[in-house]
């Protein structure tokens, strides 16, 4: 009988912590992503600390999805943001796709993926605001994502905004 009482004990703790995860995440997330065209609301957003492309700098990754991975549902724009750590707004700013010359401008590298299709962030640029207390505001200003084995380009807009 206490066997019983124990699953039964741990199928409810379970499906209690998944309803109050699911509940914090929709509160916590605020986004009006568009992706080719269609919406893209991420379940799961992230930020870690990445490693700099350069001697005096730090760097972010950023990493927005939904779905699961290898499924047709699937959908997810990571990118790193290099920022020097001389800037006293930094992380904030607006951090360009693309090629540039170095010291002049903040960069930014990533990727956007649907499915099983990959692309590259290469154009346009994001603006990173920090707001605190592991809140950030993404606005994505009409980035070019590049697929290298078919040349075809989709523009990824929009923003979003949360607890990270």
């Amino acid at each position: 009988m206490k066997t019983k009482i124990f699953f039964l004990f741990t199928i409810v703790i379970t499906m209690l912590a998944s309803c109050s995860s699911d509940t914090n995440v929709n509160q916590t997330i605020d986004s009006n992503i568009i992706a080719n065209g269609m919406t893209f609301v991420p379940t799961s957003v992230n930020v870690s600390n990445g490693i700099a492309s350069i001697e005096g700098e730090s760097a972010l990754i950023f990493s927005l999805s939904k779905g699961t991975i290898g499924n047709t549902n699937y959908e997810n724009i990571t990118f790193k943001i290099n920022y020097p750590l001389t800037s006293s707004s930094a992380p904030s700013g607006t951090y360009e796709f693309g090629i540039g010359e170095t010291g002049t401008m903040l960069f930014a590298q990533g990727s956007y993926v649907k499915g099983s299709l990959s692309y590259s962030l290469a154009g346009y640029s994001v603006k990173v605001t920090a707001l605190g207390n592991d809140k950030y505001k993404l606005e994505f200003q009409n980035i070019e994502a590049v697929n290298i084995s078919n040349g075809s380009v989709i523009i990824i807009s929009g923003y979003c905004e949360g607890k990270f």
